[in-house]
């Protein structure tokens, strides 16, 4: 199984949203929409209750977000992994999400989500971290955020880049530089929770067009466990 193989099993998995919202209020939904990934709207009055979405799967309800907490996940700030400044924590909004295919997400709303990864990972302190940054000018980006995960913890982290064109700039990680195409399309960040398999997280999405990727999110330590196996068996 490939990586985008792995996006198009969990892209079989259905979901349907269901936005409550006032005629003329923004629902942020539409980067969720995929052929198994049903959005719906409700009606309310103008002057109801704030609007809303609800989430439902397959065992039924999943969870159910406000408006607000939807947007702050589709633009979220960026903050370091060890970061106690009273960030609004977007890791509930996850878990509700999780394993639902997204289908246009920005590097900013990439780079958002793996923070939530790393920071599992800084939090935990042991453990391997796999992550993929599809080219070297993509890692000098977050040089000084893997420099201190690298430094700082016990964290056994690999880093996958698809060249290797100039100076490598963290000190620390284990390089897999490969030719696979897939590496250089993908971006992941993979944590295997270390003893705490609870901790264990991963996020996959593969590049569609030039700054947009299509992929999900899980914290199911099976699916996990899978992703770091296909990784190591592949790659080492």
């Amino acid at each position: 199984m490939t990586l985008r193989q792995f996006i198009s099993a969990v892209a079989v998995k259905r979901k349907q949203i269901i936005a409550y919202a006032a005629d003329d209020e923004p629902v942020p939904v539409e980067q969720f929409e995929t052929r198994n990934v049903t959005v719906k709207r409700r009606k309310l009055p103008r002057d109801g209750p704030p609007g809303f979405v609800v989430i439902r799967d397959d065992d039924g309800f999943a969870g159910s977000l406000s408006l607000d907490e939807l947007r702050h996940l589709v633009t979220p700030p960026i903050r370091r992994p060890w970061s106690d400044g009273g960030e609004t924590s977007y890791r509930a909004l996850f878990e509700i999400l999780d394993n639902t295919v997204f289908t246009s997400f920005e590097k900013k709303q990439m780079v958002a989500m793996s923070r939530e990864i790393e920071e599992r990972a800084w939090r935990v302190g042991h453990g391997t971290l796999r992550c993929g940054f599809q080219s070297l000018e993509a890692l000098r980006k977050q040089r000084s955020v893997y420099s201190r995960l690298v430094e700082e913890t016990d964290l056994d982290v690999h880093v996958y880049l698809a060249d290797e064109q100039g100076e490598w700039p963290v000190d620390g990680v284990t390089a897999h530089v490969e030719s696979s195409d897939e590496i250089g399309r993908t971006w992941l960040v993979v944590y295997d929770g270390s003893t705490y398999t609870m901790a264990a997280c991963a996020l996959i999405a593969e590049e569609v067009e030039a700054g947009r990727f299509r992929g999900f999110w899980t914290y199911d330590e099976e699916l996990v466990d899978e992703l770091l196996t296909y990784l190591t068996t592949t790659y080492e």
